[in-house]
C-alpha cells in the first residue's frame, strides 16, 4: 500500500450530474490544479471512461493517467502510468448527492519515485487544490 496519501473534500451547490461531468472530462479536471491536459486516448466504451488515458503538461514534464474505474455520477479512478515523480499511485473520486449539493471525496495515494520527497508531494497537492479548485468549482454552481 503507498504510503502517501492526499484527501481533498469539497461540496457544490450543483447536480451530481454537472459535477462528475466537469471531472470527468480531462482537459477541464486538469484545471482544478492548475494545469493543462488533454486526452491522448478515448476509453473503451465513453471518451473519457475506462482506459481514457490525459495527459497532463507538456515535453518532458508531462505525464499521463490512465481511467481504471468509471460509474456514471458515482466515481472515477485513475492511476499514473507514463512520467511522474510518482509510482504506486492510485487517485479515487467519489461522488455523493444530496440537499441540491454533490459531495465530492478525492483520495490520491502514492509512493515517491524520489527518497524524502512525498511530504513536498502531498503539500504540493494541497496548495495547488486550494489555489485553483474552490474558485472553478464555484463557477460550476448554479446562481
Amino acid at each position: 500500500m503507498p504510503r502517501y496519501e492526499v484527501r481533498l473534500a469539497a461540496t457544490v451547490r450543483a447536480p451530481v450530474a454537472e459535477v462528475f461531468a466537469f471531472f470527468a472530462d480531462h482537459e477541464r479536471f486538469t484545471t482544478l490544479f492548475g494545469s493543462k491536459g488533454e486526452r491522448i486516448r478515448a476509453g473503451e466504451l465513453e471518451p473519457n471512461g475506462i482506459g481514457s488515458v490525459r495527459r497532463i503538461g507538456s515535453g518532458r514534464n508531462s505525464f499521463d493517467e490512465t481511467i481504471v474505474a468509471f460509474e456514471p455520477n458515482r466515481r472515477i479512478d485513475y492511476q499514473v502510468t507514463r512520467g511522474s515523480p510518482i509510482r504506486n499511485h492510485l487517485g479515487q473520486i467519489r461522488f455523493s448527492s444530496g440537499d441540491g449539493a454533490t459531495e465530492i471525496d478525492y483520495l490520491i495515494r502514492f509512493d515517491p519515485k524520489i527518497p524524502c520527497t512525498g511530504k513536498l508531494l502531498v503539500l504540493g497537492l494541497q496548495m495547488m487544490w486550494r489555489r485553483n479548485a474552490p474558485k472553478i468549482l464555484k463557477g460550476l454552481e448554479r446562481a
